[in-house]
């Protein structure tokens, strides 16, 4: 299996010509990402929008590409009408990422480590999980960890937030969701963020590509 990533530190970037790109999308499109008031998120979803424009004209060059063909299925997940092209996207106040494949299917999350108690998540994690993070006596970054895995693999099945996030153990690096097996894989991109994609198979080529606009 091969995929494409596409992402972008959010820092490094020129937020007016970020603006100035974003101006040329739909109305519509726009309005959808205009409403958000945080500025780093705001900035996040532009940028993760711009990436995967980026991708799907270099997988699929011969495919004349229109934003008209984004579309949303009903569990609100983002796709491309009438393209084999399976895409997730995910941003924080860091980083905003794009994985793509045009055969299979993928998901991609990162999170901002940050110091939390991982025990005020123990209602939304499998009991093989909770299992594991209480072996540690910092649980932190194990917890991001299966955390953003857990992310990443639901946005690969499709299925999203429609699926008891009990039910999905991803302490380790196979997952299963809906009977369908999800292989896991980090992408060490910066030390203050972790960031995980799932696809349905293992991806044998991984392309990756800092974006900087």
């Amino acid at each position: 299996m091969e995929v494409w990533i596409a992402y972008c530190f959010l820092d490094r970037n020129n937020s007016e010509r970020v603006e100035e790109l974003f101006a040329q999308l739909p109305e519509s499109l726009q309005q959808s990402v205009k409403k958000y008031q945080n500025t780093d998120d705001r900035l996040g979803r532009m940028i993760s929008k711009l990436l995967l424009e980026i991708l799907v004209r270099k997988i699929i060059p011969h495919q004349n590409f229109f934003w008209h063909l984004y579309q949303k299925d009903s569990l609100s997940k983002p796709y491309l009408d009438g393209l084999e092209f399976n895409f997730s996207t995910s941003h924080n106040e860091k980083l905003a990422i794009v994985c793509a494949t045009p055969a299979g299917q993928c998901g991609i999350d990162s999170e901002v480590v940050k110091p939390i108690n991982p025990s005020i998540y123990f209602d939304f994690l499998h009991p093989e999980e909770k299992r594991f993070l209480r072996q540690f006596e910092n649980p932190i970054l194990p917890f991001y960890e299966i955390w953003v895995k857990k992310e990443a693999a639901l946005k690969a099945s499709e299925l999203g937030i429609s699926v008891d996030l009990q039910l999905v153990d991803t302490h380790q690096e196979l997952i299963l969701i809906d009977k369908q097996k999800y292989v896991a894989q980090p992408l060490l991109l910066s030390s203050d963020c972790i960031t995980y994609m799932a696809t349905n198979t293992m991806a044998s080529i991984i392309h990756r590509e800092e974006v900087i606009f």
